[in-house]
Parts: C-alpha cells; sequence; structure tokens
C-alpha cells in the first residue's frame, strides 16, 4: 500500500511545520507532527481511529439509514448535498439491505478509501449511477450525494414468526447520486 498516494496536502502538512521552524511555536509544532504521525499509523492499519468521520457504528453504512428498512433516516444524518465519497469500488451489486435478509433488496457499493477503509453506500438510485457511469469493480470513483427526493413506497408488514403478510404505502425519500470515474 502506498501511504502517500493521492495525500499530497499531508506530504505538505509534514513539511511545513519542519520547514517554517522559527515561525511555529515549538508546542504547535509538536502537535501538528503528532498529529500526522497518528494519521500515518492509521493509514497503515496499525490503529484505528476516525479522525474525520462518524463513529465506529455508523461508518460502514455512511449514506445508509440508522434504521434497518431503506429510508428510514432523518434528513441530515449522514449525508449533506453535495458531499462526495472517493475510493476504489470493491463490490457492488443488489443485497438485502444491510445484508440483512429479513430486508428488502437494495443496491450497495462498497468502496475503499486510501487509507483502506471499506464504506458501504446503499441506495436504489446508485443501480441507476453504476450502469449510466458504468461502473466496475476496481474503478476509482467519487460518488456524489446530490439529495434527497421524495417517494411512495411499499412497505412490508410481517407477522409474529417474521414473515411479510402484506404491504402499507408509507412515505418515504430516495438519496440521489452522481459518480465520477477518476484516473488511475
Amino acid at each position: 500500500m502506498n501511504l502517500l498516494k493521492g495525500h499530497r496536502a499531508w506530504i505538505l502538512a509534514v513539511l511545513v511545520p519542519i520547514l517554517f521552524a522559527q515561525v511555529i511555536p515549538e508546542p504547535l509544532r509538536w502537535i501538528w507532527l503528532t498529529l500526522v504521525a497518528l494519521w500515518a499509523l492509521k493509514c497503515l492499519g496499525v490503529i484505528k481511529i476516525d479522525f474525520f468521520t462518524k463513529s465506529q457504528s455508523d461508518d460502514t453504512q455512511s449514506s445508509s439509514n440508522s434504521g434497518d428498512t431503506p429510508g428510514s433516516s432523518k434528513p441530515g444524518d449522514s449525508q449533506r448535498a453535495g458531499s462526495a465519497h472517493r475510493g476504489e469500488i470493491v463490490a457492488l451489486g443488489s443485497a438485502p439491505f444491510k445484508f440483512n435478509e429479513a430486508n428488502s433488496l437494495n443496491y450497495y457499493i462498497t468502496l475503499r478509501s486510501g487509507c483502506g477503509d471499506d464504506r458501504t453506500l446503499w441506495g436504489v438510485d446508485l443501480k441507476r449511477v453504476a450502469q449510466q457511469t458504468p461502473l466496475a469493480v476496481g474503478d476509482s470513483v467519487a460518488l456524489k450525494y446530490l439529495g434527497r427526493e421524495a417517494v411512495v413506497v411499499d412497505k412490508p408488514v410481517r407477522n409474529d414468526q417474521g414473515k411479510v403478510v402484506d404491504y402499507r404505502k408509507v412515505n418515504s425519500h430516495r438519496n440521489t447520486w452522481s459518480a465520477t470515474v477518476l484516473p488511475a
């Protein structure tokens, strides 16, 4: 794994306190370099910390919802319009939502970041994006969250044994996406 691939800003982050040692106070310089060292250890997989992301429980489903059914999140829970997820596609396709067999089929794309962290994005619209762009495993992509649109969906009603006995109409939302294949 190339630690510095795609991270020119971090190279600069290391050089600034070294090159401008006379300008930056020594305690601030050490704090700065400690944070850079922690980031490097995280990218190497030596330690697990999240500098700029949500908690570990939210990390695996960044665009998915907090509940067990698609469309159950509140606005702004995990996405902001215009936010982008970058990485290499390691998996994509249809599967039960959050890989739970009790849920209905949904489309997903799993991205591996430059640091080696995997993030699974869920959404019906990802299928359209994957076909229009077209996307394949191994592609480096930027998936941009465009926002939400209101939809009416059929939600399964289950009995005590967990079997679907009926469907009811529910107002929900659908996340919309765009994708850009990045140069390798």
